[in-house]
């Protein structure tokens, strides 16, 4: 009863005063909401960017680019006085001189034109290998994919994307066709499935042999960049000391080149998802404040209306104690009230935001809160109520019962 009694009271000077106390738990409530909504976006987005890069082969892939031609000198971008690239026959040391790799897969890339008769559209072709497909989780709806022998044999074969597909041939069997690419004629073997990543629709990608691509479109052996794969996990650190020791081998300005993991990557992503939350924390801190602020303010008034009901308890035997704990229970209710509000309008803000992007975007979208965030919002929020509850507690608690009395 101890406890219960001055909740009670707590939600009876609620329900006695419900503007004044709506007015004074709003403060918690939009801290509280706010920050919950937000960061649900926040981390629906970074899960959903982590799963991104679990298509794209998840912390064991490994990417590898050339350096850039342009730099950041004094101030401004200059063209380097030398040029470096991947090659074709970087893909062999690599695959034989690096034991932690499971797998290379080179892309060079492009813009093209398609032709199928009277029909013209744009895309880009990717120049890939065999194993794009399996590594990319990217299976083919219709035909088959690029093999080893159109590689070596620099076959004119081509695997489109399904919206190409329909734009060039809409419902009919687009394998088997001849279509012109860049004015080349190039068979078409097979259809790619539906796929998405980062937002990006890859239906307007023509897949080729990277030799096909790199001989017969490209005119050069550079490839763009080197998705390489580790054994695991575990072996990504040792496998990319092993990429960095070929480079050095092969290659003039070899520590120039960008070796990046998916788990930097994922690390930039939380980094930045970190500021963020930090930003928020603020926002919301000065509004919990404002919150605090009010809940101290409605429980010296509250003081102040009870005087005559302090002085009766302490005549009757009320310890300090007693008078202390009362309205300390009465002020974390308060704010455990404004607590509990903000979590529901939290999760009501998380939820919207989710729609809205979803309905702008024609993506989904998810609101992720989880269960540990809602505890430490409801106890940070009953602390909160402590904390701003000890002065007006400790004003009730020494005022004298005889002038409490008399007090009208």
């Amino acid at each position: 009863m101890m406890v219960l009694e001055p909740i009670a009271v707590a939600f009876t000077q609620l329900r006695a005063n419900k503007m004044r106390s709506f007015l004074t738990v709003l403060g918690i409530l939009i801290g509280v909401g706010s920050v919950m909504g937000v960061t649900s976006i926040g981390e629906g987005m970074r899960q959903r960017i982590v799963t991104e890069f679990e298509q794209m082969g998840g912390s064991s892939v490994i990417i590898v680019r050339p350096p850039s031609q342009w730099v950041l000198k004094d101030g401004r971008w200059v063209r380097r006085s030398w040029e470096e690239h991947l090659l074709v026959e970087d893909i062999k040391r690599f695959s034989e001189e690096c034991k932690y790799l499971r797998s290379v897969i080179p892309l060079n890339a492009g813009n093209a034109q398609l032709k199928f008769q009277k029909a013209i559209t744009t895309g880009d072709f990717w120049g890939v290998s065999a194993d794009f497909s399996e590594a990319f989780a990217w299976p083919v709806e219709e035909g088959r994919f690029i093999s080893p022998s159109d590689l070596y044999m620099w076959r004119k074969i081509a695997v489109i994307g399904n919206k190409l597909k329909e734009d060039l041939f809409g419902p009919e069997s687009a394998v088997g066709k001849e279509i012109k690419i860049n004015g080349q004629r190039f068979v078409i073997v097979g259809v790619m499935s539906e796929k998405r990543v980062f937002e990006e629709d890859w239906g307007n990608r023509i897949l080729l042999p990277f030799t096909t691509a790199a001989r017969r479109l490209i005119g050069n052996d550079y490839l763009d960049v080197f998705f390489i794969y580790s054994e695991g996990t575990p072996q990504v650190a040792a496998a990319v000391e092993e990429i960095r020791k070929v480079l050095r081998r092969y290659k003039e300005h070899g520590d120039e080149f960008d070796v990046v993991t998916a788990d930097n990557q994922i690390q930039e992503v939380n980094r930045i998802f970190n500021i963020m939350k930090i930003v928020i924390g603020g926002i919301a801190f000065i509004s919990l404040l404002v919150g605090g602020i009010g809940i101290m303010n409605i429980m010296l008034v509250s003081v102040t209306e009870r005087t005559r009901e302090i002085g009766i308890r302490k005549a009757v035997g009320a310890r300090r104690g007693h008078i202390i704990t009362q309205f300390l229970i009465e002020s974390a209710s308060l704010c455990l009230f404004g607590g509990v509000a903000g979590v529901l309008f939290g999760l009501s803000l998380g939820y919207g935001l989710s729609l809205l992007i979803a309905r702008l975007t024609n993506e989904y979208f998810p609101s992720v809160i989880s269960v540990q965030a809602m505890v430490i919002a409801l106890v940070f929020s009953f602390s909160w109520g402590i904390i701003f509850g000890v002065y007006p507690a400790w004003k009730a608690a020494k005022l004298n019962p005889v002038d409490s009395l008399r007090y009208e």
